[in-house]
């Protein structure tokens, strides 16, 4: 092997590596750099972006607070207890639901209207996901399934199964306390 080769290639490594740490990208510019979709266009991310309603934590699940803006919440006020991930048959409250978000996970709530049958497919879909996805009932849906991320919503009429798994395997873990852009990290275009 020719060795004359592995400094020049080791110091291009440790430049790429510095200025993608250093960059507003962060994370997203390595990923990128390595064939990942961290910082997609804004329009090939599952469900819509959604404002940020602010991240602080609240004394206890119900304590008086500002009105979450979207159904089911994507941000916002949030108890400092964190839901675990996996399959619940009561609803989560919001206040809960809020704080997994907070920490990468997603969420796959379903309304009253949901026939057995999808609701098992969604809850098979969650076990497929133990680290990183919380399904439940989520009875003020009023209809059909909601699929929520940091930042992130979608609602769909009927299960589509491939929606849904589309949904957790590109906004799971996207945003964990601090990226900077969060579930959001996308580029215009």
């Amino acid at each position: 092997m020719n060795r004359r080769w592995l400094g020049p290639v080791v110091s291009v490594v440790v430049t790429v590596l510095s200025v993608a740490t250093m960059s507003s990208l962060g994370v997203g510019v390595l990923v990128n750099l390595f064939g990942g979709d961290a910082a997609l266009p804004c329009d090939r991310l599952p469900g819509t972006a959604q404002p940020f309603e602010g991240d602080r934590h609240i004394a206890y699940e119900g304590a008086p607070h500002e009105p979450y803006r979207t159904l089911p919440p994507t941000s916002g006020p949030h108890s400092p207890r964190v839901v675990v991930p996996g399959i619940y048959r009561d609803a989560v409250p919001e206040e809960l639901q809020v704080h997994a978000l907070e920490h990468g996970h997603v969420l796959v709530q379903y309304a009253p209207d949901v026939p057995p049958g999808d609701v098992e497919k969604l809850e098979r879909l969650g076990r497929r996901h133990p680290r990183d996805v919380v399904v439940a009932p989520y009875p003020p849906l009023g209809h059909g399934i909601g699929l929520t991320g940091w930042q992130r919503l979608d609602r769909l009429d009927t299960l589509d199964e491939r929606a849904v798994e589309e949904f957790v395997e590109r906004i799971a873990g996207r945003y964990d306390h601090s990226w900077q852009h969060g579930a959001t990290d996308c580029v215009p275009g």
